[in-house]
């Protein structure tokens, strides 16, 4: 897998060099996004539940936003005129809130801290995707990415262990959505590493 800056938003990606593998789904007009896989993750029973509960926002996230768009019927399962989307959490480090709670807590005395706090207590998650033909099996496209928790003055995300990777998600899944529905010459902008939206 190697990089594709002027197309993809992601760390790593790889695409099928096959013309012919891309002729023939031309005109699919059907996505499936099938359960996310969680099994690259090690965990305990308790943070078990946690990720699986992640898996799931996740599926329903790229369900959600491939339908909202309309590029696409999504559909249940695989079939003709379908494309299949394979998703993986392959990583998932909670953000710290007791430590962010500590960090707000010193930003009054000196402001800023929290920001400088925030690179010791932020969470991580990362993603593979797979795209294939899903009449063949054939693989299109395979992409990965790792999200950190996002840098702000204030945000409301930073006292949920788990809300900066949502919000992660959602990105994802808008650029999964504008990969699969523009033409190559259209650049899919990244996720920012500063927000100043607090929620």
């Amino acid at each position: 897998m190697g990089t594709d800056p002027d197309r993809t938003p992601f760390d790593k990606v790889w695409r099928n060099p096959s013309p012919a593998a891309w002729n023939r789904v031309q005109g699919f007009d059907r996505i499936v996004i099938m359960p996310v896989n969680t099994r690259y993750i090690q965990a305990t029973p308790n943070q078990r539940a946690e990720v699986e509960k992640m898996a799931a926002y996740m599926q329903e996230q790229f369900q959600k936003e491939f339908a909202q768009a309309g590029n696409y019927h999504v559909m249940l399962k695989p079939g003709p005129k379908t494309l299949e989307l394979e998703l993986a959490i392959v990583e998932l480090k909670p953000t710290n809130v007791a430590g962010n709670v500590l960090f707000t807590g010193a930003s009054v005395a000196a402001p800023g801290v929290n920001i400088v706090g925030s690179a010791l207590t932020h969470g991580t998650i990362a993603f593979e995707a797979k795209l294939r033909n899903a009449q063949t099996g054939e693989l299109l496209a395979e992409y990965a990415d790792r999200e950190f928790d996002k840098l702000s003055l204030l945000s409301f995300r930073d006292y949920s262990t788990n809300a900066h990777s949502r919000r992660a998600i959602q990105d994802w899944a808008k650029q999964m959505e504008q990969l699969a529905s523009t033409p190559r010459s259209h650049k899919v902008p990244g996720s920012m590493r500063l927000t100043f939206n607090p929620l």
